[in-house]
């Protein structure tokens, strides 16, 4: 009997978790290792700042085989719900906490016949050296926060801090804030210290758009975003397996579809109205279909705002002056005893050389890595390694829950990949020029994109797209990561008899059949 095949994962946060399960039903030893005490990353006490909550609509923020359906949770919510998933799977025993990854290498990286190294270290400095056939990197988008160097701050007599450093409302009591940062940590950082501070600023370059959480004049719950109907305005992903109806739509009618973003974005920005909107401060400064950053809007910003508990600046900070004083780049001063930094996340990888950082396409960019993966999960041309969760999206887990079946075929040499390396860097290249174009980004952050990055996986894999009996759930229901749940058992049929299974589809098509197909019947007959 062959052995088992052994996988580490570095990261025991939502997306490796989900990985690990998807590997252990596939046979795989799995073992994950994470600096912290506990797991859940982001959604940890170690990580999480005050009154963190997802703004992830209800019944998104889950997985396929552990229902929840909590809307909006607290991230100490979340965390219970993946402890929860981790024990129901008994992930929870594989998991070695408080270990450090300190390296992972191998002599020869493109030779897939020998194993990798692993060396750790604990919190209390015993290391130790592993062999694994197979890796995984699950350390995170949002595991290491990035501080500025403010020119002048060591006159600043107060602290400067990141949101993860906030672990209560008390360290803000009586303080004047500044907050840099337009996204969702720093307007959660703002609504927190507008109910509790002594002034809070928030200083920003551009006003990004806050999505409120009800839409359509009120009427509907903004969890209507998360349908395929919903998700067709907008301009469609490369490589993805859109039907060819859609793509004519887009191609030869692209402003119906720009008039529809432009109906939705138009009522958000009616619906948040002059409370928010009054000083043109929050005014977005591109077109919803150009989102840079996009964020629920958390309970209560707007009231705060609007009182005057929450003052927005736009502009950067260009020096501390001293032990108090802030100015700003427009000239203006402000007084702070603490500046909360929300100003992005830095991804590294301290276990890579820096040579085969640069052989696996992670290339560092002002203290930051960009990723020249395939799929954004694999390497090209460097075996049984991949990473999982580095895709921004609004379906984080859910495209992290099909992502991790995607490896699992990787790695069990069931995919069919191109023929050439240079398609491979074909395809990652035009994903970098359309996220550019788009979001003006270099990463692969894909915002309000979901359906897309999701089903190009699942046509990787051979598996149908549709994942609903008809076309009214399929499009207008929302799309739930119970979905996903038989994606196991549908490998596994492709697996042992090359073909794809039988999944019964009452399409747009065979409903427009049917009704033609029954007014020639009633017409003949009457």
């Amino acid at each position: 009997m062959s052995r088992s095949k052994t996988v580490a994962i570095i990261g025991a946060g939502a997306c490796g978790l989900v990985c690990a399960k998807v590997l252990l039903d596939d046979g795989f030893n799995v073992s994950l290792f994470d600096r912290q005490e506990e797991l859940g990353g982001i959604w940890s006490s170690k990580l999480a700042y005050a009154d963190l909550h997802s703004q992830q609509p209800g019944g998104t923020l889950e997985f396929s085989d552990l229902y929840d359906g909590v809307e909006f949770a607290s991230w100490q919510h979340i965390h219970e719900y993946l402890q929860k998933y981790a024990d129901l799977f008994h992930i929870t025993e594989r998991i070695q906490f408080q270990t450090r990854v300190i390296s992972v290498f191998k002599d020869d990286l493109k030779n897939d016949n020998i194993p990798w190294i692993i060396q750790t270290e604990t919190i209390h400095g015993k290391k130790e050296t592993h062999e694994f056939d197979f890796v995984i990197v699950a350390s995170g988008l949002y595991s290491e926060p990035y501080i500025p160097i403010y020119r002048g701050q060591s006159h600043f007599a107060g602290s400067i801090v990141s949101p993860f450093d906030i672990k209560s409302h008390k360290q803000l009591v009586n303080k004047r804030i500044i907050i840099v940062g337009g996204g969702k940590c720093a307007t959660d950082m703002a609504a927190l210290a507008g109910r509790y501070a002594r002034s809070c600023y928030l200083v920003f370059r551009k006003a990004h758009w806050m999505i409120p959480r009800r839409i359509m004049n009120g009427l509907l719950p903004v969890r209507i975003l998360c349908t395929r109907a919903l998700s067709i305005p907008f301009i469609p992903i490369p490589g993805a397996p859109y039907g060819s109806l859609f793509r004519f739509l887009h191609k030869q009618f692209p402003k119906i579809f720009t008039t529809m973003i432009d109906i939705l974005s138009n009522d958000m920005m009616s619906i948040h109205g002059p409370n928010l909107f009054n000083d043109k401060i929050f005014i977005p400064q591109y077109s919803f279909q150009n989102i840079e950053n996009i964020s629920i809007i958390p309970n209560d910003f707007i009231r705060l705002k609007h009182e005057g508990h929450i003052i927005g600046k736009l502009g950067t900070i260009d020096e501390i002056i001293d032990e108090t004083t802030i100015r700003l780049n427009s000239g203006e001063k402000l007084q702070a005893d603490m500046i909360i930094s929300a100003t992005g996340y830095i991804r590294r990888f301290h276990f890579f050389s820096e040579e085969h950082t640069q052989m696996m396409g992670l290339k560092t960019l002002n203290e930051d890595i960009t990723f020249n993966l395939y799929r954004r999960v694999i390497p090209i041309g460097i075996p049984n390694i991949a990473f999982i969760g580095f895709t921004g999206s609004l379906g984080l887990w859910m495209i992290a829950e099909v992502a991790s079946h995607w490896i699992s075929n990787y790695f069990l040499k069931r995919l069919k990949l191109p023929d050439s390396e240079e398609k491979m860097y074909e395809e990652i290249e035009i994903h970098h020029t359309f996220v550019k174009k788009i979001f003006n980004r270099s990463e692969y952050d894909y915002r309000y994109y979901w359906s897309a990055p999701l089903e190009i996986y699942l046509n990787d894999m051979g598996l149908t797209l549709h994942r609903t009996s008809n076309w009214i759930s399929e499009y207008f229901g929302i799309y739930r990561p119970e979905r996903l749940k038989d994606l196991h058992d549908e490998r596994k049929i492709i697996a042992e008899t090359g073909h794809k299974p039988r999944h019964f589809y009452f399409s747009f098509k065979l409903n427009v059949i049917l009704i033609v197909i029954l007014i020639f019947i009633y017409l003949i007959c009457f």
